[in-house]
């Protein structure tokens, strides 16, 4: 099942996703659902990767709420399906395209996505597709980070593997839009949305040691390429390039770094 999404993961990433990249998503998820979910919504999380966004958004609709994830991964799918939930917050999870979403028109209040609209091979054709399935009148919300220099830890961690392993700077990039609110308005306008708004997120992060943490979140990425394999010698050194790289965010206990992300809202 493919629709040309550029973040897939295979194997145990997955498993490494969910332990080591939600603690730099968590203030970006807490914006998404503040802005879009309410109490007693049904909700639908697109992309939903191992549903960080999705159990947030359970437990902000309440008991009489609704909420389903998808992702097109079947191993992000697994994941999230083996995470416990209080029975108040039951999830159905499935498997399917963000381009062919199987729900009917109108079925939800909200649809939301987070960091994965700019991974679509159409994002507007995805916003469609969200939209449809979401009420007139109901919201769509979505989170995208901004330009790679604006979140330094990543900026710096895919430096080195660009430098040291067979990383495909491409994928990697379509992670970030650069020119910022105007493209993201575009891709929401071209989907036929309107009351579109868009605001910069910014928060600082504490990260354990990038020597301790980049080899954990790099078994997360489709993109790290050849870093498990580096000799340890070249391994230590390139840990040593993204340590330099961030000296001045050192913390008493790793690195407080600033991540910055843009939230898009809008109305079918």
């Amino acid at each position: 099942m493919g629709d040309g999404s550029g973040f897939q993961v295979t194997n145990n990433a997955a498993a490494h996703y969910e332990a080591h990249v939600e603690r730099f998503m968590a203030p970006f998820v807490g914006a998404l659902v503040e802005a879009a979910v309410r109490q007693d919504d049904s909700v639908l999380d697109v992309a939903c990767g191992t549903g960080f966004a999705t159990r947030a958004a359970a437990a902000a609709t309440g008991a009489s709420g609704r909420a389903a994830g998808t992702d097109l991964n079947a191993s992000m799918v697994a994941m999230a399906q083996s995470i416990p939930t209080p029975l108040s917050d039951e999830i159905n999870w499935y498997q399917a395209s963000a381009l062919d979403l199987p729900f009917s028109n109108g079925e939800f209040d909200t649809v939301i996505c987070q960091q994965g609209l700019q991974f679509f091979p159409d994002p507007s054709a995805g916003l469609r597709e969200m939209a449809r399935v979401c009420r007139t009148g109901g919201r769509i919300a979505a989170t995208v980070w901004s330009a790679i220099e604006d979140s330094p830890f990543l900026a710096a961690e895919f430096a080195m593997f660009s430098q040291y392993c067979d990383a495909n700077p491409a994928e990697f990039l379509r992670t970030f839009v650069s020119d910022g609110e105007r493209h993201i308005a575009g891709w929401f306008e071209s989907a036929g949305l309107s009351d579109v708004r868009i605001e910069r997120v910014e928060a600082t992060v504490s990260l354990p040691p990038p020597a301790i943490y980049i080899p954990q979140h790099a078994r997360a990425l489709p993109w790290s390429g050849t870093f498990t394999e580096l000799p340890e010698r070249v391994r230590d050194e390139a840990l040593a390039s993204v340590d330099k790289a961030l000296a001045q965010y050192r913390s008493v206990i790793g690195i407080d770094v600033p991540f910055v992300s843009y939230l898009a809202t809008a109305t079918p």
